[in-house]
């Protein structure tokens, strides 16, 4: 361990052994000088003149260049500049005489000397001196790697900055398009509601009043935080689908639905039963999204298994048809406020799930709002049938000649036989 060196970063050969170029023309000096300091652990070059001291100059990298003052600053000599120029970490460390002692603190003042030592020299002294000399050498060596580090670290901070601007572009033209999909999304969605209740309202108007009453509920229903935005629009929408299934029932069969539902004979309840099914088939056609037509199959649904068209039960039951199922308890089975609360809890776990029942009473000002669980009624002298216009602007009416057994032929899918929704259809087909 050479005395005055700290421990640095680097090859193990670099700490151990710094290079000395030893310049001068004496070879006693030169031979005096390497051996003293071959013996403290340094690696000692020697040339007795400039020529020989630049050719070593280029092939190695020295951290100390010690040599004659006057070999230095002689006029006709280079080494000082080439030194400076091949190598920039070095440190030049000037062996001067006593009387130039002023000389050299000058050029040790104006920074092309890092130091010098008097001759004769004392032995701690050149040794210090070199040492402190290698030291500076290496620190400015590593001091040069840093700054190259970070200048490329900074090079690669300023093309992230670029990329993640570019990625922030791109998200907001993303996040723009979906604000304007959503839109759309919207617009669509409003567009079915209104083209639903239209249908609905030309077939029979109580019935579009019944719907657009269970879409009054569904909506507020589907404002929850329970509810994601997509999952709010297909809980709205099978809403506005649900009941289209029933535009084929005849009228007198659609006035007993919507009167006394109880009063219905037991073929009139199997007609009824087979309405979610054409819904299903109809809800296709309103939204790509076969969720939505899962939801408007299964509405009718019990969580106990009592409902139908497949009497399937629990969990097996979509999540929004089961909210759904919610919703219409209040409209097909109307009681006065605010008795309906208690009503929908007292079905929680037979015909309605306790946790969407549980949920919809999270509906704010829920038992304050008595107009949500009044069911509303079609004006008087209001017609059987409202007009529906196509794309070309130009009117048609429902086709009130269309039977349940035609509709059903046009909608139902393939009749299984072996099941006792498929027994259903086939009797009405």
């Amino acid at each position: 361990m050479i005395p005055g060196v700290p421990p640095a970063r680097g090859r193990e050969e670099d700490r151990a052994c710094p290079l000395v170029l030893v310049v001068n023309t004496d070879a006693v000096t030169l031979e005096a000088l390497q051996l003293t300091l071959e013996f403290e652990g340094f690696t000692v070059h020697q040339a007795p003149a400039p020529a020989p001291a630049l050719a070593l100059l280029e092939r190695q990298d020295f951290a100390v260049v010690l040599a004659d003052h006057e070999l230095l600053l002689r006029d006709q000599s280079d080494l000082l500049i080439r030194t400076a120029i091949r190598q920039p970490y070095a440190s030049i460390i000037a062996l001067t005489s006593v009387f130039a002692v002023n000389q050299a603190m000058e050029q040790v003042s104006a920074g092309r000397f890092f130091g010098f030592v008097t001759k004769p020299w004392l032995r701690e002294e050149l040794i210090a001196t070199i040492a402190a000399g290698a030291a500076t050498a290496r620190t400015r060596k590593e001091n040069a790697a840093l700054q190259q580090e970070l200048r490329d670290l900074n090079h690669h901070a300023a093309q992230l900055q670029l990329r993640i601007e570019g990625l922030d572009a791109e998200l907001s033209a993303k996040l723009q398009s979906l604000q304007v999909q959503g839109h759309l999304r919207q617009r669509s969605l409003e567009d079915a509601q209104h083209f639903c209740h239209q249908l609905l309202a030309s077939r029979h108007p109580a019935l579009a009043v019944r719907s657009q009453h269970l879409l009054t509920i569904v909506r507020k229903f589907a404002r929850l935080d329970a509810f994601n935005p997509e999952a709010a629009r297909r809980l709205v929408l099978a809403a506005a689908v649900c009941d289209l299934g029933m535009i084929g029932f005849e009228p007198a069969l659609l006035e007993r639905v919507l009167g006394n539902f109880a009063s219905l004979s037991d073929a009139d309840a199997e007609t009824y039963e087979t309405h979610p099914i054409l819904s299903h088939n109809l809800a296709c056609h309103f939204d790509p999204d076969s969720l939505v037509a899962e939801i408007v199959k299964n509405h009718h649904e019990h969580f106990d298994g009592s409902g139908f068209p497949a009497g399937i039960k629990g969990d097996a039951i979509p999540w929004l048809a089961r909210c759904l199922a919610v919703a219409l308890h209040l409209v097909e089975k109307p009681v006065p406020h605010p008795a309906a609360i208690e009503h929908l809890l007292a079905q929680a776990g037979r015909t309605l799930d306790p946790a969407a029942v549980n949920l919809f009473c999270r509906i704010p000002n829920l038992v304050g709002d008595a107009a949500l669980f009044r069911a509303p009624h079609p004006g008087a002298g209001q017609p059987l049938a409202t007009p529906l216009y196509s794309l070309e602007g130009s009117t048609f009416n429902l086709d009130t000649s269309l039977t349940t057994q035609d509709l059903v032929k046009k909608l139902a899918p393939p009749v299984d036989r072996s099941t006792q929704l498929g027994q259903r259809l086939q009797t009405l087909g």
